[in-house]
């Protein structure tokens, strides 16, 4: 890729500021000139791009060398001190954003001008808009989180946990800070926005891609996603439970009930994810070949919540960059959640 031809936009407000939150401990030039040709295409669509970074000095620099000349590239704001420094870094992107309209993404969503275009519009009615996350391509691992985020679907009236939304400034700003001393912060965001009375719009069918991560980037983000559910105690209880009752049946030389509850958690998962396959388009954008693989995410989060019982009983919480986090959710997720989800009930109604 040649920065010669990279356009100055800076000071372009454009239609909407597109946040995004980074951290990295090394340099990569190829990471960072992917990134830039994706901020043209953003800037194409008329968006203020804004990258708050909490790199360290010599990478942040580095980064900055090819996206600082052409976007707001900018340090996250210390005067925020929660534990999770990403949050500090959406909190200081509000504070400069340009635009009423902003979409906040994770490091691995990657949006198209229709999908912005949708979300600025629904942002006319709306305070907060929700989309869906999908990922492509699909790697085996990447499959196994397709039948999560099915069974999610399925199974919440306000189905999966993206990783971006869409805000109005002013809104958000009404609505105060939110809960950053959690590991599940985007889902805390939106549930913090909820309970302050912002009018949130669950678009369940309205999907933006994610990347899939490395192999290796999957395997660490097992522990802290079973982490992140501790709050939830009926579903860590649930995973925690099959592995012993599992046991208990093998050595008590049961082995058709052991078949048997094998088969019916297998066949089960399946049913559930193409439960959440069958809701709305989401057939568009999840093979059918993803809930297939319901069973090994069962499988996985089983092993992956007791991982998370051992940072839990060794380290007191969960790494999260240079900081040790205890809480998966934070003080608005339940009030918050019930909230969005009578909401939800209500427009679907309506409708």
């Amino acid at each position: 890729m040649r920065h010669a031809r990279l356009v100055d936009v800076r000071g372009v407000r454009g239609r909407c500021s597109y946040l995004l939150p980074i951290r990295r401990t090394v340099f990569s030039r190829e990471e960072a000139e992917k990134f830039a040709t994706y901020f043209q295409l953003l800037t194409a669509a008329s968006c203020e791009v804004i990258v708050i970074d909490g790199s360290p000095p010599a990478v942040f620099d580095a980064y900055g060398l090819i996206w600082g000349s052409y976007w707001r590239h900018r340090q996250v704001n210390r005067r925020f001190t929660y534990l999770n420094d990403k949050v500090n870094a959406i909190h200081t992107g509000i504070a400069l954003g340009a635009n009423e309209k902003i979409i906040f993404a994770d490091d691995d969503v990657r949006y198209g001008a229709e999908q912005i275009e949708l979300i600025c519009e629904r942002l006319e009615k709306f305070d907060v808009v929700r989309p869906q996350n999908f990922i492509l391509p699909l790697p085996w691992w990447s499959r196994v989180e397709a039948a999560r985020m099915l069974i999610n679907r399925a199974t919440l009236r306000t189905a999966d946990y993206p990783g971006t939304c869409a805000f109005r400034r002013s809104a958000a700003l009404r609505a105060g800070e939110y809960d950053g001393d959690v590991l599940f912060d985007n889902e805390e965001m939106i549930r913090h926005f909820a309970q302050r009375g912002l009018k949130i719009d669950h678009e369940t069918d309205l999907f933006v891609r994610k990347n899939p991560p490395s192999f290796r980037k999957w395997l660490e983000q097992r522990p802290r996603q079973a982490y992140e559910d501790f709050g939830l105690r009926g579903k860590t209880i649930f995973f925690a439970s099959i592995l012993p009752l599992a046991v208990f049946l093998a050595f008590a030389g049961q082995n058709p009930p052991l078949i048997f509850f094998a088969a019916v958690l297998s066949l089960g998962s399946i049913l559930i994810a193409a439960a959440g396959r069958a809701r709305g388009q989401a057939a568009q954008v999840f093979p059918r070949s993803a809930c297939w693989f319901a069973p090994v995410w069962i499988l996985e989060r089983v092993a992956s919540t007791y991982a998370a019982f051992y940072w839990y009983l060794v380290r007191g919480g969960y790494p999260f960059g240079e900081q040790i986090l205890s809480k998966g959710i934070g003080r608005d997720w339940f009030a918050g959640g019930r909230t969005a989800s009578a909401a939800t009930a209500k427009s679907l109604i309506r409708e």
